[in-house]
């Protein structure tokens, strides 16, 4: 059976694929564990807001319902008001524990059955995680139903809820389950190397702009933060002050993806207040302590410096990419430096996307302020723009220069292991070109290794001839049996050769020189 998780194969699966007991417990696991302790939590905190102010529980049941669907984004309407803008912080946590949840039933499947997870054991993971919340969202939306004819609340939109909670879920049992099978399954259905490489730098640019924006909001609370003390202040109490300080921190990831929008260029709208880095238009905002660090007003002039951040983001990311791609190179991977263009547009792409969904879901109606939110598409955009531009500059010249430097590094090890050959070109002290020239001229030859005058050739037939006996009192049979050992000179016609040695004779031997040349004449006849 083929793998989905790399593992080896423990034993052939039985043909018997059907629901055992404890099949049946984990997927019942999986689809219980998040909307029980959601629900247990929702009920402990309603019924103690509710105690604490006093209030008669009869809406208990409709609150506890209410509070479910607007913890999945559910829009709300209580007393003709429409609560579209909703919490992310909740909603985040909850689908981060229904994909552990999704990874844990992966682990416990394979554990029991002893072979790697199949296709239909995913599917049923998968349907076991959207099953037990899609249970509690028709509870709830039958409770609101009946609550609607003695409470001033409205019934949701059926199909938008069900619709919200079936995402939600969804994407968590995808992010559950590929975080075990997500590798495998590329290579399975042969996804490009290059559109794998793309996910991490897309979700590094994708937490960066939400850093960025997080930071841009404490330094706005931070200035404000006369302005947080007199929201607080309108709490009237500890309990008051509380649910205002929680309230903000729940609301937080909203407000760091509108500053995300601002940074990345695009405008947030809040009612009548506009802001972005060019623009900035005072109004009416709601007594959220969170919102003092909206600025009233107008847009200062160094405001626009400000998209220095996003180029960074996408500076780093191309950077990112760019070291990606040549460790895939170096690890064997089938992955071109050209890729790197085709890696960088992908995660730019998958980054704007995502961050274009998560500012739409951070937006909505909120009663007489509007439309409250940032505008999700041009986001989407911008961030696409700049991570895409400035990703794909920095990565083509980063690889460009690698590329270059390997070029420069692949000539300097092929001019070390040529080093002998040019060696030898250059002479190596004239070695080899001596030995050519003693080749030429013969044994006789006045040419030495280092430019030095080699012995005369009676030197060369009996060295000790110097040393043991001066020229001037050389016998003149000795002088003679010399010459004749010479056989190139004795049958050579250049006179030179004669002349050199005529040269070489002292004054006082020159009686010698002439029996020598008589013994030379009788020889040639």
């Amino acid at each position: 059976m083929t793998s989905t998780l790399g593992r080896p194969v423990r034993h052939t699966p039985s043909e018997d694929d059907g629901i055992d007991s404890e099949r049946f417990r984990i997927l019942i696991a999986a689809a219980a564990r998040v909307p029980a302790v959601t629900i247990a939590f929702v009920a402990t905190v309603v019924v103690i807001t509710m105690v604490v102010a006093n209030s008669d529980l009869t809406g208990i049941y409709a609150a506890i319902a209410g509070t479910w669907l607007a913890l999945h984004q559910v829009t709300l309407t209580i007393d003709d008001t429409s609560l579209g803008v909703l919490p992310l912080l909740p909603t985040g946590l909850i689908v981060w524990q229904a994909a552990r949840a999704s990874a844990t039933a992966v682990d416990s499947t394979i554990d029991h059955t002893e072979q790697n997870l199949t296709l239909q054991d995913a599917a049923r993971i998968v349907v076991a995680t959207l099953a037990g919340p899609m249970i509690v969202t028709v509870i709830a939306l039958v409770v609101m139903q009946d609550a609607a004819g003695v409470l001033p609340v409205t019934t949701p939109n059926a199909a938008a809820a069900l619709a919200w909670v079936t995402g939600l879920y969804l994407l968590a049992a995808v992010l559950g389950i590929g975080s075990r099978t997500w590798r495998v399954v590329c290579g399975r259905y042969e996804v490009p190397e290059w559109l794998v490489l793309s996910v991490r730098p897309a979700v590094r640019a994708l937490l960066s702009m939400f850093a960025m924006g997080g930071v841009l909001t404490l330094v706005g609370m931070a200035l404000s933060w006369t302005t947080m003390g007199d929201l607080l202040e309108r709490g009237g109490g500890v309990v008051g002050v509380l649910g205002l300080t929680v309230m903000s921190v729940l609301y937080l990831p909203n407000v760091f993806l509108g500053a995300s929008s601002i940074l990345a260029g695009s405008t947030v709208q809040f009612g009548d207040v506009r802001l972005s880095l060019f623009e900035a238009s005072g109004g009416d905002l709601p007594a959220l302590p969170v919102l003092a660090a909206i600025p009233a007003g107008p847009a200062l002039a160094f405001w626009p410096v400000m998209l220095a951040v996003p180029a960074t983001v996408g500076a780093l990311a191309g950077r990112f990419v760019a070291h990606r791609v040549l460790q895939a190179q170096a690890d064997g991977l089938p992955v071109r430096s050209s890729d790197a263009s085709l890696t960088l547009l992908a995660a730019a792409a998958q980054t704007g996307v995502a961050i274009a969904l998560l500012t739409w879901a951070a937006g909505g109606p909120l009663g007489i302020f509007g439309i409250v939110g940032s505008n999700w598409w041009l986001t989407g955009v911008l961030v696409f723009a700049w991570v895409g531009l400035l990703g794909l500059i920095t990565a083509q010249l980063l690889m460009w220069r690698e590329g270059k430097f390997a070029a420069a590094q692949a000539a300097e090890e092929e001019y070390d292991d040529n080093e002998g050959e040019f060696d030898d070109l250059d002479g190596d002290d004239g070695d080899d070109w001596d030995d050519e020239v003693k080749a030429i001229e013969g044994p006789g030859s006045d040419t030495a290794d280092d430019g030095e005058e080699t012995a005369d050739p009676e030197d060369a037939q009996d060295p000790a001839t110097d040393d043991e006996i001066p020229d001037d009192e050389a016998p003149e049979d000795e002088v003679l049996e010399a010459r004749d050992t010479d056989g190139e000179a004795e049958d050579s016609d250049d006179p030179n050769v004669i002349d050199a040695e005529v040269v070489d004779l002292d004054d006082d031997a020159s009686d010698a020189h002439e029996e020598v040349e008589e013994k030379r004449g009788k020889d040639g006849d």
